[in-house]
């Protein structure tokens, strides 16, 4: 009896270790899934991808942002992935992932998965907002952070004066010295423009007498180099000669005073019409050409249109009119028509008149035209003309007039010969 109950007490003993000795290697066969939070830095270890700093707020200066989570018994072939949202436009900045080890599909891993968004190339930047970062195991959202890229400040890094600029408000040609018939622009260079800040430019006189000021606010974010341009033109369209400046304000701080000298001399004005600018009516039967640089409203009814043509700058006292009309009416008799509308323009300026001249010719395209030109004197003793051209093609009458100041009128002139040298008829 004694060798029986030693044999049960052996077995029950038995039974007993197994069962411990099996817990810990069920655990080794199924460890526990563990993920640490999100950290968010800006500087990670190279072969490890520890984060070797932790930040909340970053400028649009910085080059990385990074995301990383800490990991323990993942396994191998499972997914990850990093969704990146700017939360203040609602775009995704970023949504990518991969698999952990995928090539060790029955191992369990440990270590620090990585993500990142950085400025796509050397002009870009970061985008300002407040961004979200959340990060998923095997498309189940486990960890979320959040961080802010802040607005920058705006900064002036120059004033340029030019008497030219191109269509991004770029100076083409730097200069202290303008002639009296030049535009002087004052071209302020900022690194980013932000919605809420204000340029100024105070033109003013040698004395200090505030001669114009200009204001810009600024109504979009553009987070790249660029310029504000402001310009300063006489009224009459020619600057007295004399010493002047121009102060630039930022936010009505003053950034700098620039100098600059206006000569009495009047630079030669070249109209051109390289750039295809044109209108053309199927109605009417005629195309005409533009001035590079300048515009045009239409008004247009059943019986004429009518183009009114205009300079880029407004401070140019030269204004054109175009029109093709299918009625005679009081175009029968065009000089009468031409002394009545010059002496009705004149007597709203109270202009006085002072002579007038008139010739046949012939347009390049071959018809026949008739022209007729007027002088005028204002109250401040400056002449000022109107000049005007008809012709008539398949019943239809087509007239150009143009005005201007004695000073502008080479530019006029060129305006006018160039336009008329265009026409053509459908």
């Amino acid at each position: 009896m004694k060798k029986i109950l030693i044999n049960k007490i052996m077995t029950v003993a038995l039974i007993t270790i197994f069962c411990i000795s099996l817990i810990p290697i069920s655990s080794a066969c199924t460890p526990k899934l563990t993920f640490e939070n999100i950290v968010i830095s800006s500087i990670i270890e190279k072969d490890t991808y520890k984060p070797l700093d932790t930040k909340t707020e970053f400028e649009v200066t910085d080059q990385h942002i990074y995301a990383t989570v800490k990991y323990s018994n993942t396994k191998g072939g499972d997914n990850w992935r990093f969704k990146w949202t700017n939360l203040g436009i609602g775009e995704t900045a970023l949504d990518k992932g991969d698999q952990y080890n995928k090539d060790q599909k029955e191992n369990y891993f440990e270590g620090i998965i990585e993500s990142e968004i950085y400025p796509q190339d050397e002009s870009s930047i970061i985008p300002p907002g407040d961004y979200k970062v959340e990060f998923y195991n095997n498309g189940e959202l486990i960890k979320t952070a959040t961080f802010k890229v802040n607005k920058p400040q705006v900064k002036i890094s120059e004033v340029s004066l030019a008497n030219k600029v191109d269509q991004n408000n770029a100076p083409v040609t730097t200069t202290q010295e303008f002639k009296s018939n030049e535009t002087v622009y004052a071209c302020v260079k900022v690194d980013y423009q932000i919605i809420g800040n204000t340029l100024k430019a105070q033109w003013k006189s040698s004395t200090g007498e505030l001669l114009s000021e200009t204001k810009t606010d600024l109504t979009v974010d553009y987070y790249s180099p660029s310029y504000v341009t402001f310009s300063f033109q006489w009224e009459t369209g020619v600057i007295p000669a004399g010493n002047y400046k121009v102060e630039i304000y930022l936010n009505d701080n003053l950034y700098g005073s620039f100098d600059f000298e206006v000569t009495g001399e009047v630079a030669e004005v070249a109209v051109m019409f390289d750039r295809g600018n044109k209108y053309s009516s199927t109605d009417f039967g005629f195309t005409i050409a533009i001035p590079d640089n300048w515009t045009y409203e239409e008004s247009k009814t059943a019986e004429e249109v009518d183009l009114s043509i205009a300079p880029s700058s407004q401070n140019l006292p030269v204004g054109l009119q175009f029109i093709a009309t299918n009625s005679l009416g009081d175009y029968s008799s065009y000089e009468k028509f031409a002394d009545d509308s010059s002496a009705i323009a004149a007597e709203q300026q109270s202009w006085t008149f002072f002579e007038k001249s008139k010739s046949d010719a012939v347009l390049e395209n071959g018809t026949p035209c008739k022209e007729y030109y007027y002088g005028y004197t204002d109250n401040d003793d400056n002449n000022w003309l109107m000049g005007y051209c008809f012709a008539e093609n398949k019943d239809k009458i087509y007239w150009l007039f143009f005005v201007t100041d004695e000073s502008n009128s080479d530019i006029a002139t060129a305006v006018y010969i160039g336009m008329l040298n265009s026409l053509t008829f459908n």
